[in-house]
């Protein structure tokens, strides 16, 4: 039980949290002029709680505030403004349930139920005013979700009120539904697409008109095609009493695969198609997997939502997308592919007997057999049938032929293939039918070359002897690189670089030259033999060289000398002329270095370059520096003769300012690194004027003192001074040049 405290003060209300409240059975007790406070934890927007509240005997207000808004109630201000009124009651009897979520923030808040059994100095008389003993029950926890939610929330319309309580954008197909729970009030519930938002046109089926008295009432709709992922409207619209309710809306997606097929359903045997399943409707992210079987065997033979496919046989081919849902659900969809035999089959001649030539062409001699096959023919899906024929004349319809010829003379041989689909190829081979005697080379001309110098041009010339052929019918070749096989027949050593029995010939490269000579007769008989001519260099012409790159190199290295011997003369002279102007030896050769670095000189730069010497400029040495500085300090601190006192007329005659070196000494010291000892300063009293600051020396032996850095105006180093609190200026040695500067605060 809860019992107030004390009268019209700030309210004292008893802190409970919610595990205290929502076990007792028989409710909790709140006294007139009472108050309690539950402590219902830290809430985030994203989490929806369902609110179940009973308040017995007398009636109370039930206020929900945030962790920053209760303070408000509890010092007795006006709360008015502060508490929730979505989830709030006042004057409440009976029992109520909400479904209802925190206002949308940044970061998750504690949120508070205040039970009010009292005159709250805030209320402005509105509300339950106390009476008599009140109990109440409350039960709370986050709300049951739906896969795939829209909005579940508590809202509170004023009379006439119209508002958009959610957009959304879904597929075609999807089954939409939405409750409302009214508190109090009474008003309709309905979807609008946008372009009737400014209008009282509603989407048909999709209204539910003046719920308010009723229990809960539920519509449920399926988005038509014609509404496929257009932006859609849940509005609400409150009666003339206003509009207290909790609303629950949530979607169950279609699921629904697609297969766009980019070839229009036809395709060639080993050709590759798109099949594209990315338009299935998705909106909701419903889809966990799309796998694909593209030869109707049951298997997976590929995933997502684009894959490639291509088959080996013609025919129609089926292909089953199945698509899976999050919750586990699925849906198989079809598409047929017809597979067509557009390639013509391969004819492959295959032979026993006999040998093929440089040509490619069979030999065969006189009277000879050769057994042609076509067991080797392919095609993209089977060969159906094969063909001969010789010269233009069908032989045979068998898959093996048998030639051979008594004459000697070229034969053309045709293999014709047919496919199932009835597509044909074919190919030729021509068999030589030769005699088999050979020629014989006659090589005396080119062995008796055996030797030639680099470059001299020189003719080659054979000859051959044939027991049957002729001269005139012999051919000859020249491979002139036996490393390499041209024509790609295996053999590196009768390439056909030149043709003929006459060879003008030069060799670039000194040592061996190698070449072959290979002759044929009509019956492509050979022979060959290869060959070896030594190549020898000619007169040289190196010495001229190399005396032409010795006088090179003595001009570089005579140069170079005469350069580095001209910028040592100019760099002595800089030195000179820098000491000329009052620098030290050091202080030159130092300006010299450091011009050089920052100044891209040329080769050829002259002595006054190199010292940084332009007209007018003053060189001037870091003593003479320091005296300047000196100068210009003294007079900052002390004033110079030309300065008038503007007060000169009213004043005595001032004497001439004369200061203690035992003063300046001990202020020095006091303001140094090293604090020094203390200076006793004369009794006779120090007459004059500074014009701007001074020097305090300190009163006592260890005074408090304030740091200052300051940079030195000689030599530009940082550096700290001690400054006591006595003294506002001081006039110290640079602890980097010794220059005196004057520190100010």
């Amino acid at each position: 039980m809860v019992s107030a405290i004390e009268g019209r003060a700030a309210p004292q209300c008893a802190e409970f949290d919610l595990s205290d409240v929502v076990t007792s059975s028989s409710g909790v007790s709140v006294e007139p002029g009472a108050c309690l406070i539950v402590d219902i934890g830290v809430r985030s927007h994203t989490t929806t709680l369902a609110i179940d509240i009973e308040v017995l005997d007398d009636a109370m207000d039930v206020l929900m505030f945030d962790q920053n808004a209760v303070q408000t109630y509890k010092n007795g201000q006006n709360y008015r403004s502060s508490f929730n009124s979505e989830s709030s009651f006042e004057s409440m009897i009976g029992s109520e349930w909400l479904d209802w979520a925190p206002p949308q923030s940044i970061n998750a808040k504690n949120w508070y139920i205040v039970f009010d059994n009292s005159a709250h100095d805030g209320d402005e008389g509105l509300g339950d005013q106390g009476g008599m003993m009140s109990r109440f029950k409350l039960q709370l926890a986050p709300a049951s979700v739906e896969d795939y939610p829209l909005l579940h929330d508590t809202f509170i319309l004023q009379p006439g009120e119209r508002i958009n309580l959610a957009s959304f954008s879904v597929d075609y197909g999807t089954d939409f539904s939405y409750w409302a729970h009214p508190l109090s009030g009474s008003g309709d519930m309905f979807i609008q697409s946008d372009n009737q938002l400014s209008g009282d046109l509603i989407i048909s089926n999709t209204g539910m008109e003046d719920f308010g008295g009723q229990d809960t009432t539920q519509i449920d709709w399926t988005v038509p095609q014609f509404l496929d992922l257009q932006n859609l409207n849940l509005m609400a619209e409150a009666g003339s009493s206003g509009l207290h309710f909790t609303v629950k809306a949530w979607f169950n997606p279609v699921l629904a695969p697609k297969i766009v097929d980019y070839s229009s359903s036809t395709t060639t045997i080993g050709e590759k198609i798109t099949l594209d399943a990315s338009s299935t409707p998705n909106s909701l992210q419903q889809l966990l997997s799309l796998s694909w079987d593209l030869d109707s065997d049951g298997s997976v033979d590929a995933t997502g939502n684009l894959v490639e496919a291509s088959w080996s046989t013609p025919g129609i081919k089926t292909v089953n997308l199945t698509a899976q849902s999050q919750s586990g659900e699925t849906t198989v969809v079809s598409h047929q592919v017809e597979v067509l035999d557009v390639e013509d089959p391969t004819a492959v001649i295959t032979g026993q007997g006999g040998v093929i030539d440089l040509n490619g062409d069979r030999r065969l001699l006189r009277l000879s057999d050769m057994v042609l096959q076509a067991s080797n023919s392919y095609d993209d899906h089977a060969i159906a049938s094969a063909s001969w024929s010789v010269d233009g004349v069908t032989k045979s319809n068998a898959s093996q032929y048998t030639v051979s010829w008594s004459q000697i003379g070229t034969y053309v041989v045709t293999l014709t293939v047919i496919d199932p689909s009835g597509n044909t190829g074919s190919s030729n081979t021509t068999i030589v039918v030769y005699d088999s005697t050979e020629p014989i080379l006659v090589s005396t001309d080119i062995t008796e070359i055996t030797e030639v110098e680099q470059g001299e041009e020189i003719e080659l010339k054979i000859k051959a002897a044939d027991e049957w052929d002729s001269q005139e019918d012999l051919r000859f070749t020249w491979d002139l690189d036996l490393t390499k096989d041209t024509n790609g027949d295996g053999d590196s050593t009768n390439d056909a670089d030149y043709t003929g029995s006459t060879l003008a010939i030069s060799f670039d490269e000194i040592g061996k030259a190698r070449f072959a000579v290979t002759v044929y007769d009509q019956s492509n008989n050979t022979d060959f033999e290869i060959f070896e001519i030594q190549v020898k260099e000619p007169p040289s012409e190196a010495g001229l060289i190399a005396i032409v790159a010795i006088i090179f190199a003595i001009i570089i290295v005579v140069s170079g000398v005469v350069l580095f011997g001209y910028k040592g003369i100019q760099r002595r002279h800089a030195v000179d002329l820098l000491m000329q102007s009052g620098l030290s030896e050091v202080e030159a050769k130092a300006r010299i270095q450091s011009i050089a670095r920052g100044t891209k000189l040329s080769a050829f730069a002259n002595a006054y370059q190199m010292a940084g010497i332009s007209d007018g400029s003053v060189i001037m040495s870091a003593d003479q520096m320091q005296t300047e500085a000196k100068a210009q300090e003294f007079a900052a601190i002390y004033g110079s003769d030309s300065q008038q006192d503007p007060n000169a007329g009213f004043m005595p005659s001032p004497a001439v300012r004369k200061v203690d070196p035992a003063l300046a000494e001990a202020a020095l010291a006091a303001f140094a690194d090293e604090p020094a000892k203390p200076v006793v300063a004369p009794s006779a009293p120090v007459s004059g004027r500074v014009r701007s600051g001074g020097v305090s020396l300190p009163q006592s032996a260890n005074p408090a003192s304030h740091t200052l850095r300051t940079e030195c105006t000689s030599c530009g180093k940082p550096f700290s001074v001690n400054l006591p609190p006595s003294a506002n200026s001081v006039v110290v040695a640079c602890p980097s040049c010794g220059s005196e500067q004057f520190v100010e605060r």
